[in-house]
């Protein structure tokens, strides 16, 4: 799957690490290498700006996220570098493939790539990243340079079967991986999509944006808010859409929705944790019935700390 959805932002410099752990929810500095973690960017108030996944490759930091979201995260960094050794940009030169299903280790190996076996683990092979993510199938993150791309393209297609785009976001989906687009962005605190609850959030760390929010909200009560995985038989809505109940007050918000390719759509909403049990409709009136999640909305009471 090409996914032209999505855009890479690099940091790079002697405070790149630092820099990022000082403005993201997660735990930068403690990343073990060869490895990959979500983090959100909060405003002061907690709401997210963007969620990215980031992993280091050679000196530098890379952070995959919504295409329409990378201009804002590039925005909102740079005005806190200062006097810090960072060096911000978007990297127009890569290229971002996505491999999914049973086979997609076979279909790397035999176009000369590496396959991590872990969720979260990566394996570099000359300029291209390849991130084992958490998924319902086997599903792989490709990072590439424009110039290997091509002849990448053409060896998976010799043993894989190509998808849109759209495919990929459906997988996204199902894994209950939440995203943060330009609609959305300072909407959501991290509770609110399940960040923590895919390891999005740190809370050992120290200072960074609005954590003083996101911490009350983990320590000292549960969210009014979460997110679910939803199906409807309308079209998939933009994020953003809001959800209502019977009585058209509004209850949730869209994050995510895809068409599923057989007359149906999923998606991801975050809704009001009071309302997830009444009827749940779009504002054109398509209801939505509720699908379980990869993962459990809340920890065991002695799980964290």
């Amino acid at each position: 799957m090409p996914l032209t959805h999505l855009a890479v932002v690099q940091a790079s410099g002697a405070d790149a690490t630092a820099f990022l752990h000082s403005q993201l929810s997660n735990d930068v500095q403690g990343l073990p290498p060869q490895r990959s973690l979500l983090a959100g960017y909060c405003n002061a108030k907690g709401r997210l700006f963007t969620i990215s996944r980031l992993w280091r490759h050679g000196d530098a930091w890379l952070l995959c996220l919504p295409a329409d979201s990378a201009e804002t995260l590039l925005k909102r960094l740079r005005m806190f570098v200062l006097r810090s050794k960072v060096t911000l940009t978007l990297r127009q030169d890569l290229t971002l493939f996505g491999v999914s299903g049973d086979a997609a280790a076979t279909a790397l190996g035999r176009a000369g790539l590496p396959a991590p076996d872990q969720d979260g683990s990566v394996a570099t092979h000359d300029d291209t990243s390849v991130l084992c993510l958490p998924g319902t199938v086997p599903r792989y993150l490709l990072c590439l340079t424009d110039a290997v791309a091509p002849a990448t393209w053409t060896a998976l297609t010799e043993v894989a079967r190509p998808a849109d785009t759209g495919y990929w976001r459906l997988l996204e989906i199902d894994a209950g991986q939440p995203s943060v687009h330009t609609a959305t962005a300072e909407t959501f605190v991290p509770q609110h999509v399940n960040l923590e609850r895919v390891d999005g959030v740190s809370f050992r760390k120290g200072c960074y944006p609005g954590q003083e929010i996101v911490a009350r909200m983990h320590y000292l009560g549960k969210p009014s808010r979460r997110m679910y995985r939803m199906q409807t038989t309308a079209p998939p809505p933009p994020p953003g859409t809001a959800v209502q109940d019977e009585r058209q007050r509004e209850v949730g918000t869209v994050v995510d929705a895809q068409a599923t390719g057989t007359d149906a759509t999923r998606l991801l909403a975050a809704l009001q944790v009071a309302a997830i049990d009444s009827p749940l409709l779009l504002p054109d009136g398509a209801r939505l019935e509720r699908l379980d999640l990869p993962y459990p909305l809340e920890a065991p009471d002695s799980a964290e700390a």
